[in-house]
């Protein structure tokens, strides 16, 4: 899954991403008080870089 894909099902889910806060090629994702940040590379995600992200945020991952 490609990180644009990510950050439109997370959109889907209610999740608010402040494009102005991060560095570098990194977003802000918000979802329910929890916080972390996406990276907005080209290619795709890995296994673990997307599990941590839906870690940090308390998403499971058949939510998605």
């Amino acid at each position: 899954m490609t990180s644009r894909e990510l950050l439109r099902r997370l959109r889907r889910l209610g999740a608010r991403i402040v494009a102005d806060r991060g560095k570098g090629g990194h977003v802000m994702v918000e979802w329910n008080g929890r916080v972390t940040y996406v990276p907005t590379g080209s290619g795709d995600l890995r296994t673990g870089m997307l599990q941590a992200i839906l870690k940090a945020l308390a998403i499971p991952p058949d939510r998605l």
